[in-house]
């Protein structure tokens, strides 16, 4: 090759090295000072050529770490060349940008030389580095999720699972989880919901799908899933489904306890209204049968035909009282109550009521609480109770009565939808039992539903315990399992600083006659002339109205000779409430008596009277109504 030949190629190749858009450096070695550098290497790190000939990177200050430097070197001297290794520098402005080095150890002019060209990765790094970032954003999320992400095979094997999974499924870790879905090894509860999902998604339908599983420790738990499925490999198939889970088992209690609270709050309002209603028709029944029983000759067919018809209204009477309990519409008298004093007065009777074969323990908690409700309403509780585990029980067993404090927190609150967090005192009781399914157990404070045979219960004892213990602001939770026995647990507000409360003084027990003059309002006309003719037969003079119109025109007209207002709660138009403080402004001395089949809101806050109100329960006999008329009348 010619000597022009030798330049043409030479300044070929100086082009070359000058264009490239990497840098290109050749230096002395063993200190590694620049000899040449390419308009590359100034682009790259800032530095004119003349600014670094005959000086070395750590002169300059381009290094950042000296150690991976000397490395390299005896690599170099070790291998004669180096390949793609990373390194950080320092431009001369101070910005840190990352290389990739590749060099070659060579001789010119009998020296030892080292060629390198180095590449800029730096844009390359920030892409490596925003990528790590946003997977180890994207690990934390999974792992940190509070629902439950899993990856699983067209097989069914898990593939992938966070540890909210696991956890949702009962296992400690994924790691645990995962290896109980190797293959060969039972499959976990996901991969049988494969299918339900498929089924979603092969109508292009991506709508959550609900599954109920069975965690590792057996119990049922109902999971909702969404997900989508992940093709690969360009095959016809999906590769794997991802697929989210949320735990609904406590929603959907919730749920349950929503629809079942709105449909006992329904059959209560019903009850409630029918009770009512028919308290009017029984009152005027039983009256007019204790009136025919007071005119007809003793010993005659005629007179045990009113008292059968005695007899059939006061048990009608039982029945709409239990009805109104369930509709927390029941007129009560609360006291303060010491409920293991009340069980130990119960159990006597307790004993005869149950048979033979049946152990009756009574377990009393320490230092227990006071509650606040009705004596006899509490006595009823415990009988109705004792009499159905009686009655679940027909070859014999256990009846467990036990009472203690208790606390019931947020977390207990949450999953019970009608308590409130704070303090209780518990009465639990318990049978050994036939027990009850899950859909018996939906429908046992429903009013008229019974397990029992025909003719063998009236569907009311558990309902009008519902009612009772609703009533006295407590809540009750049954649990039963078929064979395995029924758990009853009634939790009543505790009273802070009980003053023990005592029984009232019995009443009057003769019927006493008057002459004072008495307005009856009430606006069942069968029922205010059976009223009417009852204090009239006792001597009293008797003014009636249907309704508070015409009674306030009475009241214009004999209001100073009036000495008792006996008028119905709930009426067309005005209240009886509202009669009777129209009535007071005008005449003071009239004193009140309301009669009601149930309180309304009117006078009664939540079913318990307020203040001194005086109020005649429906229906009544006679002497009930002679008695509190008189008692009223009497009153200073």
């Amino acid at each position: 090759m010619s000597d022009d030949e030798l330049r043409q190629t030479a300044e070929k190749y100086a082009r070359m090295i000058q264009s490239s858009p990497d840098a290109i450096t050749l230096r002395s070695l063993p200190e590694r000072r620049y000899v040449e550098v390419n308009e590359g290497f100034s682009r790259l790190t800032g530095y004119s050529v003349a600014e670094v000939l005959g000086k070395t990177p750590r002169e300059l200050g381009i290094w950042i770490e000296q150690q991976p430097h000397e490395a390299t070197l005896k690599t170099l001297e070790q291998d004669g060349q180096i390949q793609k290794e990373e390194f950080r520098f320092r431009t001369k402005s101070g910005e840190i940008r990352h290389g990739q080095l590749s060099a070659v150890q060579l001789t010119l002019n009998g020296e030892p030389m080292m060629l390198s060209i180095t590449h800029d990765i730096t844009d390359l790094k920030h892409t490596e580095e925003a990528l790590r970032r946003s997977e180890a954003d994207f690990r934390s999320l999974v792992e940190n999720s509070p629902y439950g992400i899993y990856r699983v095979s067209p097989e069914g094997r898990l593939l992938l699972a966070n540890p909210a999974f696991a956890k949702m499924l009962g296992y400690e870790s994924s790691t645990e989880l995962l290896q109980a879905s190797a293959p060969g090894r039972a499959r976990p509860a996901p991969s049988g919901s494969t299918p339900l999902l498929q089924e979603s998604w092969r109508r292009n339908v991506f709508e959550p799908v609900e599954a109920h599983w069975k965690r590792k420790d057996g119990m049922g738990i109902s999971v909702l899933l969404t997900g989508r499925p992940v093709f690969q490999n360009g095959g016809p198939g999906w590769s794997y489904l991802e697929v989210f889970a949320e735990d609904v088992t406590e929603r959907r209690s919730l749920e349950k306890q929503v629809l079942q609270a709105q449909k006992m709050e329904a059959i209560g309002r019903l009850a409630g209204g029918v009770a009512h209603d028919f308290n009017n028709l029984l009152a005027v029944i039983l009256g007019h049968s204790e009136l025919v029983s007071e005119q007809v000759r003793p010993g005659t067919k005629l007179e045990s035909s009113a008292e059968a018809i005695r007899k059939a209204a006061e048990r009608g009477a039982s029945l709409t009282m239990q009805l109104l309990a369930f509709s927390r519409k029941q007129i009560v008298e609360p006291k303060i109550l010491d409920m293991n004093s009340a069980l130990l007065e119960m159990e006597k009777l307790a004993r005869r009521v149950i048979h033979e074969d049946i152990e009756l323990r009574v377990k009393q908690g320490p230092q227990l609480g006071r509650i606040r409700i009705d004596p006899s309403q509490f006595d009823q509780i415990i009988m109705n109770l004792i009499v159905n585990a009686r009655d679940a029980m027909p070859e014999g067993g256990r009846l467990i009565l036990e009472t203690a404090n208790v606390d019931l927190d947020e977390t207990y609150a949450k999953q019970h939808l009608e308590v409130l967090p704070g303090r209780y005192v518990m009465l639990a009781v318990s049978d050994t039992g036939i027990g009850m399914d899950a859909a018996t157990l939906s429908h046992v404070f429903e009013p008229f539903f019974t397990t029992k045979e025909q003719g063998k219960g009236t569907g009311l004892g558990l309902s009008t315990v519902y009612g009772i213990v609703q009533q006295a602001g407590g809540h009750i939770w049954p649990y039963s399992e078929p064979g395995a026995g029924t758990t009853l647990r009634l939790y009543f507000p505790r009273v802070e600083n009980a003053v023990e409360v005592h029984s009232a003084a019995a009443g009057k027990e003769s019927v006493e006659h008057g002459t004072e003059t008495i307005l009856i309002v009430e606006d069942e006309t069968p029922l205010r002339e059976l009223t009417r003719t009852i204090l009239s037969s006792a001597g009293y003079r008797v003014l009636d109205a249907e309704g508070v119109e015409e009674a306030l025109r009475l009241l214009g007209k004999e209001g100073a000779g009036i000495s008792l207002l006996l008028t119905d709660v709930v009426m067309p138009g005005a209240s009886g409430r509202e009669l009777a403080e129209r009535l007071r402004t005008a005449h003071p001395h009239v004193r009140v008596l309301f009669m009601s089949g149930y309180s309304d809101e009117v006078i009664a806050h939540r079913g318990v009277l307020e203040g001194a109100a005086a109020l005649l329960q429906k229906p009544f006999t006679k002497k009930a109504l002679l008695l509190r008329v008189r008692e009223l009348l009497d009153a200073s």
